[in-house]
């Protein structure tokens, strides 16, 4: 496990590793490709890291990190609830246009314990964000004030994750972002109150010009 008070040096070279298994994959890039990037010995690599899979699984955690960060850093008591969706909406989607597939490909079949902790962590992660996010428009008067919040969460948390199936009935005709964006509409109609239902076709104007 990472450790929250790593230094910035070694933040930095997880960042740089990161880019390059987003770049060839996770399987294709070596030991020696890393400390060719980051400009060190192996020997010094190594003070660092036991193998390459702790390597990988400390720049998978710290990536994970850094967007959970990002996603929480959107929320904010100056937006209402669904403005809030719509900007993590924008921003999962950039963030899934620029990973390379690759990357969860050699997780789930190389690291496959890295892979499903990490997929833990991101459940657990996004069902607190989408359970605040139901809370703060119940709060708001934009969401339903009638509706199971834990059980909802949970349901949106499926469809979110059924973007990412093989499945060819599911995305033969359609691209994750239609799909991402069909999810996300169908999602609020089904909480949103009157009131709701009027501010999501005024953010729909605003950010899907």
């Amino acid at each position: 496990m990472i450790s929250s008070m790593m230094d910035e040096k070694h933040q930095d070279y997880l960042l740089r590793v990161y880019d390059l298994y987003n770049r060839y994959g996770i399987r294709s890039v070596t030991m020696d490709d890393v400390a060719r990037e980051l400009g060190i010995s192996k020997k010094t690599l190594y003070e660092s890291v036991k193998d390459k899979a702790d390597l990988v699984e400390q720049v998978m955690f710290h990536n994970q990190q850094n967007n959970v960060k990002k996603v929480n850093s959107l929320t904010s008591p100056e937006i209402n609830a669904i403005e809030e969706l719509f900007l993590v909406n924008y921003y999962m989607n950039q963030m899934m246009k620029e990973q390379n597939p690759s990357v969860g490909y050699d997780l789930r079949k190389y690291y496959s314990a890295i892979f499903e902790q990490l997929l833990a962590r991101q459940r657990e992660s996004m069902h607190n964000a989408i359970r605040v996010n139901l809370e703060k428009g119940v709060r708001e008067g934009l969401y339903r004030d009638n509706m199971n919040i834990g059980l909802i969460s949970k349901i949106h948390l499926t469809r979110l994750e059924y973007r990412h199936s093989t499945d060819p009935y599911m995305i033969s005709d359609l691209n994750s972002e239609e799909v991402m964006r069909e999810i996300f509409i169908y999602h609020i109609h089904g909480i949103a109150s009157e009131k709701g239902i009027k501010e999501l076709y005024k953010q729909i104007k605003k950010y899907w010009k």
